[in-house]
C-alpha cells in the first residue's frame, strides 16, 4: 500500500507572533505609502495575503495598524548606514553645482518618504485614534527609538554634506556650516504646504545656491557689508 503524497507532505510551520506581524507590515507598507489612511481593511488584508480575521488577530485595529505601518515607514527612511552609503557615493570630481545637485536630490528622496509617514501619522492623530494601552506601550517605545535613530541621521547627513563640499571649501565665501545649512534649507522647502511656486529642478536650486541670485559683473552693496556677513554665531 502506497502513501498518498498529500500525507507525507509536511505543513509548513506558522509564523511566531513577531515574525507574522513583522511579516504583514512589510506586505501592506507600499499600500498605506499610497493610499495612507484611506486604505480599508479588506485592502490590508489582500496586501497581506491573509483574512481580515487573521490581520486583527495581530493587530487590535485598523488605526494600530496604521500606525504601526507609518512608524515603519519612518524608520526605513532614517538608515544612517544607507545614507552614509549614499553620501560617500557621490563623485568628488564633479564640477561642485553637479556635487550640490546630486545633494539636493538625495535630501528631497529621504525627505519626501519621512514627511509622507508624518501624513500618516498626523491623520491618525487628527482622527482622535487613541491606542489600547498595549499599543500605545509599543508605539511609544518605537518612537523613541526612532527619535535616536533621525538624530543619528542629521549628524550623518551634515558630516556627509561637509565632505562633499570640503574640495571646494576654499573657494566658498560662507563657512561650510552655512553651505550645509543653505542646502538643507533648500530641500526642507520642497515639503512645505505653504510653498509660493511648483519644486524647482535640483540642478537650478544648486545653480543658484552656488552662484547666487546676481548676474556677472553685477554687486550688491548689502554683499560687501559686514554686518551682513554670513558667519554663525558660536552659541548657534
Amino acid at each position: 500500500m502506497t502513501t498518498a503524497p498529500d500525507e507525507t507532505r509536511r505543513r509548513a510551520a506558522p509564523l511566531a507572533p513577531d515574525e507574522r506581524r513583522a511579516a504583514i507590515l512589510d506586505a501592506v507598507l507600499p499600500l498605506v505609502a499610497e493610499r495612507g489612511h484611506d486604505v480599508t481593511t479588506r485592502e490590508l488584508a489582500a496586501a497581506a495575503g491573509v483574512a481580515e480575521g487573521t490581520l486583527f488577530r495581530v493587530f487590535p485595529d485598523k488605526n494600530a495598524l496604521i500606525g504601526e505601518v507609518a512608524f515603519e515607514g519612518l524608520r526605513r527612511a532614517s538608515r544612517p548606514a544607507a545614507t552614509r552609503d549614499s553620501l560617500a557615493a557621490v563623485d568628488r570630481t564633479l564640477p561642485l553645482v553637479q556635487r550640490v545637485a546630486a545633494l539636493v536630490e538625495l535630501g528631497r528622496s529621504w525627505s519626501g518618504e519621512a514627511t509622507r509617514w508624518m501624513y500618516v501619522l498626523r491623520a491618525l492623530h487628527a482622527r482622535a485614534a487613541v491606542p489600547a494601552d498595549a499599543d500605545h506601550a509599543r508605539m511609544a517605545e518605537q518612537r523613541d527609538a526612532l527619535l535616536a535613530e533621525r538624530e543619528l541621521q542629521r549628524a550623518v547627513i551634515v558630516e556627509g554634506v561637509r565632505t562633499v563640499l570640503e574640495p571646494d571649501a576654499h573657494r566658498l565665501r560662507v563657512p561650510l556650516d552655512v553651505a550645509v545649512a543653505m542646502i538643507d534649507a533648500a530641500v526642507a522647502g520642497q515639503h512645505s504646504r505653504d510653498r509660493l511656486l511648483p519644486t524647482l529642478p535640483a540642478a537650478v536650486v544648486a545653480d543658484a545656491v552656488v552662484h547666487g541670485l546676481l548676474g556677472a559683473g553685477t554687486t550688491d552693496a548689502a554683499a560687501t557689508d559686514p554686518r551682513t556677513t554670513a558667519t554663525p554665531s558660536k552659541e548657534s
